[in-house]
């Protein structure tokens, strides 16, 4: 498995827009935080109810995950190999 140190964020950055499937929903990577996780948006039209800062619930929000990128040693993280991800990477 690819390190921490082969993958660069410009690649990771490459990856923003793919679409993958991650816990059998099709998802698009929207965004890349802190260069050490990936945001995924389900493509249906399943939503969440996102609450306030008051925890009132008011308005529909597209269903989204947090998937880490690395493991504690710096290796691709299961759940970042499980959704097909480092295929991507390793292109």
């Amino acid at each position: 498995m690819p390190t921490n140190n082969i993958v660069t964020i410009e690649h990771l950055l490459t990856l923003i827009g793919q679409q993958v499937v991650f816990q059998q929903q099709q998802c698009e990577i929207i965004e890349l935080l802190d260069g050490r996780e990936f945001v995924l948006q389900v493509l249906k039209d399943n939503t969440n109810i996102q609450a306030t800062q008051y925890g009132e619930g008011h308005r529909d929000v597209p269903v989204t995950y947090v998937l880490p990128i690395f493991d504690g040693e710096g290796d691709l993280h299961a759940e970042l190999v499980a959704a097909g991800l480092d295929q991507l990477l390793t292109q």
